[in-house]
């Protein structure tokens, strides 16, 4: 049976999702696909109301991007208002994103790419939910340039937000704001808790906590035959 209260470092994370796709073959966009839904359905269940209210989803160029653009799509498909600011240049996107980004397109779920223009600033300050999308647990160095000014506009808008995995400018491993972090409602973790969930200023940015099961095989996890 898996066990939810599993908590891993960054380079844990990486080791289970290399094994996952090179052992098992559950490739990455398997994943991304149910890390994507799976955050759809946390909005859908924990939302009042969701269908009534404006989603914005902010995605970065990595594959935590991706797993936004999959929940666009979902929560699309529910019915839901729904647009997404992506905060690169669609050539910039990593290609498991890029893919996502093309369905998106097609689809025809409205998404512009980030300006500091009054219409992309009031699009987050009339969203109901925010989807925070923008860096995993992959993040190196500090939160700069576009990047921040689009996490600072975030948590001055006092919207509910919800964070894709981890609150983007926070260190998966040590729980340290990495310059600008986003101060998330509810962050739900795709897989495993992160260590720097608990420790420093984790516990201030992540809200709820919420883990989800993105397919990792069961014995990855601690009460299930230790690997």
């Amino acid at each position: 049976m898996l066990k939810r209260y599993d908590i891993l470092t960054r380079e844990e994370i990486a080791m289970v999702e290399k094994e996952t796709e090179e052992t098992y073959g559950i490739s990455r966009l398997i994943l991304m696909e149910n890390a994507g839904r799976t955050l759809a359905e946390v909005i859908s269940s924990r939302i009042r109301r969701v269908i009534d209210k404006k989603i914005c989803i902010v995605a970065g160029k990595g594959n935590n991007g991706g797993d936004g653009f999959v929940s666009a799509r979902y929560l699309f498909n529910m019915g839901m208002n729904v647009k997404v600011i992506y905060t690169d240049p669609p050539d910039k996107l990593s290609n498991l994103s890029f893919t996502n980004y093309q369905i998106l397109c097609k689809i025809g779920i409205e998404n512009i790419l980030f300006e500091r223009t009054l219409d992309t600033i009031n699009i987050l300050k009339e969203s109901d939910v925010i989807v925070d999308a923008i860096f995993g647990t992959g993040i190196k160095g500090n939160v700069t340039g576009v990047s921040a000014e689009v996490i600072s506009l975030i948590n001055e808008s006092k919207r509910f937000v919800v964070c894709a995995d981890i609150p983007s400018g926070l260190d998966a491993d040590t729980g340290i704001v990495k310059g600008e972090c986003v101060k998330g409602n509810i962050t739900v973790s795709f897989g495993f808790a992160k260590k720097g969930f608990y420790i420093n200023s984790g516990p201030e940015y992540c809200g709820k906590i919420v883990v989800t099961d993105i397919g990792f095989p069961r014995f990855f996890y601690k009460g299930d035959g230790e690997k």
